[in-house]
């Protein structure tokens, strides 16, 4: 069995009827002006007999970037699934063999449901975004990449 394939397999079961396409190990929904980005990392230490996975979840503000391709690592709201699981920290599955590839996809495809659709659900529009950053709050940015997005979307919010 291919593990990562069987987590992606997985993913995509509880992604695609939502909306999301898949390319490789990311997927992607546009929603009011944004796209919602969840993509599978696999650890420096995966090998073809054993995975070790993430999630990372991202928002991307199309208006603040033009023409450019949404890309997890440069989305303007990013998190790892762990922190908005109740575990509230990084969490890293691992498979080794079958049962454990099926175990790991399992609870990922269930902690995407239960855990990364909800707060997604929350940054559904640029307006969305614009809030959190106004709170203080910029999960995955520096304080200035945050300031410097915030001006940025407030202009572009206040012309439209």
């Amino acid at each position: 069995m291919d593990f990562k394939a069987a987590i992606l397999d997985a993913m995509a079961e509880v992604l695609r009827p939502l909306g999301f396409r898949k390319k490789g190990s990311h997927f992607t929904r546009e929603s009011g002006g944004v796209v919602h980005l969840v993509s599978l990392q696999s650890s420096a230490t995966s090998s073809a007999d054993a995975v070790r996975v993430t999630v990372n979840l991202g928002v991307w503000v199309s208006a603040l970037e033009g023409d450019a391709k949404p890309d997890i690592w440069a989305a303007h709201w990013r998190e790892r699934l762990g922190f908005v699981m109740e575990e509230r920290r990084d969490v890293w599955w691992d498979a080794a063999s079958d049962n454990q590839a099926k175990s790991a996809a399992a609870a990922i495809a269930d902690s995407i449901r239960r855990f990364a659709l909800p707060v997604l659900e929350t940054l559904a529009s640029p307006g969305a975004l614009l809030s959190l950053w106004k709170s203080g709050r910029s999960p995955g940015l520096t304080a200035v990449q945050a300031e410097r997005l915030l001006t940025r979307l407030e202009a572009i919010e206040g012309a439209g």
